[in-house]
């Protein structure tokens, strides 16, 4: 078998990742999700850079930061606050993936509703 046919005979390979659903493919990458981890992490890292950029948009950012500084400072006490960094990004991703998928449901609901 030659390699185009293998390559026609499975498109999956090639929209993504293979092997998971569509609606968690588009949840996962989807513009919901794009925007939610944007909404996230740029105000409340540009706040962290520099106090003077810090908004009322940061909050959700803040709380999500704060929430996982307990938790980590519960279990590792002697690290410094930006290696707090990795699960932030981490949790917000997780947070976009979360409203990402409930986009999709909800957009897939009102398709389905439109077309009665």
């Amino acid at each position: 078998m030659s390699r185009d046919n293998l390559l026609a005979e499975d498109d999956s390979t090639l929209r993504g990742w293979p092997g998971l659903p569509d609606s968690l493919r588009r949840a996962a990458t989807g513009p919901a999700t794009a925007a939610t981890f944007a909404l996230l992490v740029v105000p409340f890292a540009l706040g962290w850079y520099d106090a003077a950029l810090f908004s009322p948009l940061a909050l959700p950012g803040y709380l999500l930061f704060g929430i996982g500084t307990a938790i980590g400072n519960a279990v590792a006490p002697r690290f410094e606050f930006w290696l707090y960094w990795a699960p932030f990004l981490a949790g917000s991703y997780g947070v976009s993936v979360i409203v990402g998928y409930g986009y999709e449901r909800w957009i897939a609901r009102t398709d389905d509703r439109s077309s009665l």
